[in-house]
């Protein structure tokens, strides 16, 4: 199954008024405050909803977001009617951005690591790299699901009516198909596996790191600059 039931299900992602998206915001607010200085133009890259689309925008900067799903776009447009929004959403494939070189001041990626294979992901960075000005910064969150894997296999609740029933990997934990259940229904999703380390080794191809940090005991916060 897509992505699409589980961003339906789980409203961190799908529902920007809802209390478990503004935690997320609240997370990353001040980090991204912290770490994006000046006003400048953004590229929320894989943007969904448009949660953090907006808040840049509130706080004075020229956003773009960019996904891949029109569900999710149609999604972020409904939002940024109700809220006079003048962020512009655009359909397109993180891996070939319709973008020219050095657009961008900032690019932002935040918990869409799971949806690309590393050929895939690679192709990702290289873009950003490329949409990226001299001296702009590429900030990325993520989980380090290779690590969080033993804690969902047992069977971990993950949201107020979900919980994880089954967890399946390949032989190389490449991928992991993870079977959600509620009283009512249950779908699987299949997520790439990215850990720390991998993320980093490929990062370090087109960027140099320059902030790393735990939000929580899987998941981190990184700021890059690229490497021209």
């Amino acid at each position: 199954m897509s992505f699409e039931k589980y961003y339906e299900a789980f409203r961190a992602y799908s529902d920007i008024y809802s209390d478990e998206y503004r935690r997320r915001i609240e997370t990353l607010e001040p980090l991204l405050m912290k770490h994006m200085p000046s006003r400048g133009k953004v590229l929320d890259l894989a943007c969904g909803a448009g949660g953090f689309s907006f808040l840049l925008e509130d706080l004075g900067f020229q956003v773009i977001g960019l996904d891949s799903s029109e569900a999710m776009l149609e999604r972020a447009r409904k939002f940024a009617a109700d809220k006079g929004s003048k962020v512009e959403f655009v359909k397109g494939d993180a891996k070939e951005l319709p973008f020219e070189n050095n657009s961008f001041d900032y690019v932002l990626f935040i918990d869409s690591l799971v949806h690309f294979e590393p050929r895939e992901l690679n192709q990702v960075f290289k873009e950003v790299a490329r949409v990226l000005k001299p001296g702009g910064r590429f900030i990325l969150q993520f989980t380090d699901l290779r690590g969080l894997l033993p804690v969902l296999i047992n069977g971990t609740v993950v949201g107020a009516e979900y919980w994880i029933s089954r967890v399946l990997t390949d032989e190389e934990e490449k991928t992991v198909l993870i079977e959600f259940q509620s009283e009512k229904e249950s779908f699987r999703v299949r997520f790439n596996v990215w850990g720390k380390t991998a993320v980093e080794m490929l990062a370090k191809l087109y960027f140099g790191q320059i902030h790393s940090e735990n939000l929580n005991e899987h998941t981190y916060f990184q700021v890059y600059v690229p490497k021209k």
